[in-house]
C-alpha cells in the first residue's frame, strides 16, 4: 500500500493499493504509443506546455507546498520555495534545450561531413524519493521529457497525495495521452519492469541498497541508469573564513529538511584555530532552533518523514555513543506527539562508529577538527560515498587546490552544496553515477547517433 502518514499527528488519512498487472501493463502500452508521436514533436511545442506548467506550479506552489508538510514533515515554507524552484526548470528547458541539442557538424573533407545527434530512447521509468517530493520527480522527468522521452513515474509509498497532485498539474498543462504517468507499484513489479523491453532506460534517487538493486537490473537487461543515491557531505572551514558570516549557511547545510537531504553536509571539518569558536557558535545557532507543526510560520524542524526513520537514526547514534562519541549539544525538548528528533551536534566520531561510516538522514551533525589541509583532504575522502563537498576560506587558491583532491561529484567553494537546473547535478563512488540538470541531465536518455555524409561516390 502506499499510505499517507502525517508525521506530526502520526495519523494516517489516506492509503491507495498496489496497481495489478493489467493497470501497469496498459501505461506501459500507453507510454509507448504517446513516444511514437512525442518524439516527433518539435521544440516550439515541448516548450509549449513547460511554460504552461510553469505557471500552474507557481500557482498551486502553496497548496502543494502545505501537502508536502502534511504528507512527509516538510516546512510548508521549504517546500513551497522546491515548488516554485521546480517551476524554473520549465523555463530554463523551454528557452535553452533546443540549442542544447542542436545536432553537431564535422567537416571532414571537402566532400565529407558528419552529423552527431541526440536521439530519444523511448519509455523511461523513474523511481523516486519523498524528500522533495516535486523536484525530484520533475527535475529528472522534464529534461527527460524535453529530450524527446516519456515517463513512468514511481514514487515514494509515503507521498502519494504529493505524487497525484504533481501529477493532475502536469496533466492540465497538457502533459496527458500518456507522456508522464504516475504508478503506484510494489519492489517487485519494478523489478520487472526495469528488464520489460518497453523500458528503455532507468532513473533512481534513493538509497545505496536501492541503487544497487536497480543497477544490478538494469546492467543484466543491457539499459543505462543514472543513479542519484546517499551522501556524507563534508563541509570544511578553514581558519580564515569568516564564522559569523557563513554560520547561518552553515546550518541550513546540515538541518534543512529535518536534516533528510542527500546533498545536506552531515560532517563538519573544521580547522583547530578557530574549531572552540566554531563549536560555540554553532551550539548558540542550533540551540535557537524550534521545533513542531511544519505547517506554521516560525517553526525550524519539523518531525522525520516516517517513524522507522527515526528508529534508524536512535540506533545509529545511540551505538555511536556506546563506542565512545560525545555529544556536544542536543535539544532537551522536543514536542511529546510526531517523530521528532532532537538536533544533535556529535564529536570524538571515529571511524569504527555509524556516525562515522553510515549516512545520518535527520537532524544529526559530527564535527571534526583538523590541523593541516591535507588531513582535511583525507578526512573529506575517507567515506564510501562521494556526492558534494564545500569549503570555506578566503584563500580561494587552496580552496581550488582542495577541490581537485576532494573525491565528490561536486565541490562547492564559500557557499553550501545545492542543486541548481543549470548545473549537473550527482555523485561518484557509492553516491551513484551519471548526471542530471544542465546539459548533462538533458541528453542522459538520448543516443548519440554519427551520421556520415559524403557527396559523391
Amino acid at each position: 500500500m502506499f499510505n499517507s502518514v502525517n508525521p506530526f499527528t502520526e495519523e494516517t488519512f489516506a492509503s491507495f493499493a498496489f496497481e495489478d498487472e493489467a493497470s501497469i501493463n496498459t501505461k506501459l502500452n500507453k507510454a509507448q504509443e504517446a513516444f511514437k508521436e512525442w518524439k516527433k514533436s518539435v521544440f516550439k511545442e515541448r516548450a509549449a506546455l513547460f511554460l504552461r506548467l510553469q505557471v500552474l506550479l507557481e500557482t498551486n506552489a502553496t497548496m502543494l507546498g502545505d501537502l508536502a508538510a502534511e504528507e512527509m514533515g516538510k516546512l510548508a515554507i521549504h517546500a513551497k520555495a522546491e515548488v516554485l524552484k521546480s517551476a524554473s526548470l520549465c523555463s530554463y528547458y523551454a528557452n535553452h534545450a533546443e540549442a542544447l541539442l542542436q545536432p553537431q557538424l564535422t567537416k571532414l573533407d571537402p566532400s565529407t561531413q558528419v552529423k552527431i545527434s541526440q536521439e530519444p530512447l523511448g519509455v523511461i521509468l523513474g523511481i523516486f524519493p519523498w524528500n522533495f517530493p516535486y523536484w525530484q520527480i520533475l527535475r529528472s522527468a522534464l529534461p527527460t521529457l524535453m529530450s524527446g522521452n516519456v515517463m513512468l513515474v514511481k514514487p515514494a509509498p509515503n507521498v502519494p497525495k504529493c505524487s497525484l497532485a504533481l501529477q493532475a498539474l502536469v496533466e492540465e498543462a497538457g502533459f496527458g495521452g500518456g507522456l508522464i504517468q504516475t504508478i503506484f507499484a510494489d519492489n517487485d513489479t519494478i523489478a520487472n519492469l526495469i528488464q520489460h523491453p518497453t523500458i528503455k532506460a532507468v532513473s533512481l534517487t534513493g538509497s545505496e541498497r536501492a541503487g544497487s538493486e536497480v543497477a544490478s537490473l538494469a546492467a543484466k537487461a543491457i539499459k543505462p541508469a543514472v543513479l542519484e543515491l546517499g551522501g556524507s557531505d563534508a563541509l570544511i572551514i578553514l581558519k580564515d573564513a569568516p564564522l559569523v558570516e557563513i554560520i547561518d549557511q552553515v546550518v541550513f547545510s546540515r538541518f534543512q529538511n529535518n536534516g533528510q537531504s542527500c546533498v545536506a553536509a552531515k560532517r563538519f571539518l573544521v580547522q583547530n584555530e578557530i574549531k572552540a569558536d566554531f563549536e560555540k557558535l554553532l551550539i548558540e545557532k542550533v540551540s535557537q532552533l524550534s521545533l513542531g507543526n511544519p505547517l506554521l510560520e516560525g517553526v525550524d524542524i519539523g518531525p522525520l518523514a516516517r517513524k522507522d526513520l527515526k528508529e534508524t537514526l536512535v540506533k545509529q547514534v545511540t551505538k555511536s555513543l556506546e563506542q565512545g562519541a560525545n555529544i556536544v549539544f542536543q535539544q532537551a525538548q522536543i514536542p511529546e506527539k510526531g517523530w521528532f528528533y532532537p538536533p544533535t551536534i556529535l564529536s570524538e566520531v571515529t571511524p569504527d562508529m555509524p556516525a562515522y561510516e553510515e549516512e545520518l538522514f535527520g537532524p544529526v551533525v559530527s564535527v571534526f577538527g583538523f590541523n593541516k589541509i591535507e588531513e582535511a583532504i583525507l578526512l573529506a575522502n575517507d567515506t564510501r560515498f562521494g556526492l558534494g563537498a564545500s569549503i570555506f576560506t578566503r584563500d580561494m587558491e587552496t580552496a581550488k587546490a582542495m577541490a581537485q583532491e576532494i573525491e565528490t561529484g561536486m565541490v562547492y567553494i564559500n557557499a553550501i552544496v545545492k542543486s541548481d537546473v543549470r548545473i549537473p547535478f550527482g555523485g561518484i563512488k557509492a553516491s551513484g553515477f551519471g548526471r542530471e540538470l544542465g546539459e548533462q541531465g538533458l541528453k542522459a536518455f538520448t543516443q548519440t547517433k554519427s551520421t556520415w555524409v559524403k557527396d559523391n561516390f
